[in-house]
């Protein structure tokens, strides 16, 4: 091809495909022309995480960066705010009563957070919508994940991410207690340890 070849590129989305055409020649009668279509694709982004390799103490805590990846059918990207930090959290990273699916893994059971993507037809979720989470899957010891729509609420504005994410799987433990392994009544008293 020579060195005054022009182009005409238009996209057709973001993330579907790249239409070229290419003109080997100004002079159009004795040009060959050339389309070519490329597939376009986002790149990866890269956010940072804490991950564990190993069971052990806070010494196998490693702060790495990792893809995150788009959201499929029913799931969102929640960009973190404030995680909860919970003694299951340890017990994952001891592999003590719990293991995690596979290794490496990244711990964190509760987090607030904006959605940053939604996956595929999802609605109930738009990118903006401030949402809390908790339990599986694991994994909010990071800037960004993806997660089951279907696993997050939404946080009003009067509530503070740092707030909400320091008392949701906190409050549903207390609620388990009081409501279901003990039928709590008016006539007792409970006494709270914070």
């Amino acid at each position: 091809m020579s060195a005054n070849v022009t182009y005409q590129a238009t996209t057709v989305n973001l993330y579907g495909t790249l239409k070229i055409f290419l003109r080997n020649s100004p002079n159009k009668r004795n040009s060959k022309h050339f389309f070519a279509t490329l597939a376009v694709t986002k790149s990866a982004e890269m956010v940072k995480t804490i991950r564990v390799h190993e069971f052990g103490g806070p010494e196998v805590l490693k702060w790495e960066d990792v893809e995150v990846g788009e959201p499929k059918d029913g799931e969102i990207r929640v960009r973190n705010k404030a995680i909860g930090i919970n003694f299951i959290d340890v017990y994952f990273r001891k592999g003590l009563y719990y293991k995690a699916a596979t290794m490496p893994f990244v711990p964190g059971m509760e987090a607030v957070g904006v959605v940053t993507a939604v996956g595929p037809r999802l609605t109930g979720r738009k990118v903006g919508d401030v949402v809390a989470y908790y339990g599986q899957p694991m994994g909010s010891y990071a800037e960004e994940q993806i997660l089951p729509a279907n696993a997050a609420v939404t946080v009003p504005p009067s509530i503070d991410p740092k707030i909400a994410a320091s008392v949701l799987l906190k409050g549903m433990t207390a609620q388990m207690l009081v409501r279901r392994s003990f039928k709590f009544r008016n006539s007792y008293l409970a006494v709270l340890r914070i």
